[in-house]
């Protein structure tokens, strides 16, 4: 169930709120109960495995992965670096990536924060 301060929360992070709304047509229930499955999507925990191991196929596939999820989800907070580490990967070179990287765990770490604290509301 979506409460306010869930909702606040989540724009504070980053969520375009006026695009997930629209796109879960103003159910706010519905969004509340697909940003909380976020929190098993694997994407994250593939792509840190795969760029530790220098396998910039696999590390793609899956920032390619998460872009489709931030997208549908709203996940403004870190998108364009999401989107720039994509284009990296895609590339099939792992040159400066670190920056994106890290920003995209930073701000994925603190949304994790937000959807643990809501889970069970």
């Amino acid at each position: 169930m979506m409460d306010a301060a869930f909702k606040e929360e989540l724009i504070a992070w980053g969520v375009d709120w006026e695009d997930i709304h629209n796109r879960f047509m103003g159910n706010e229930d519905l969004i509340a109960k697909f940003m909380i499955r976020f929190l098993g999507d694997p994407s994250m925990d593939s792509l840190s495995k795969y760029l530790g191991e220098e396998n910039v196929s696999e590390a793609f596939k899956a920032v390619h992965a998460l872009k489709g999820v931030s997208a549908n989800l709203g996940l403004k907070g870190f998108y364009s670096e999401v989107y720039d580490l994509t284009e990296i990967l895609r590339a099939g070179s792992m040159e400066g990536y670190e920056p994106y990287y890290d920003h995209i765990k930073l701000k994925y770490d603190d949304l994790i924060g937000i959807l643990k604290k809501y889970q069970n509301s």
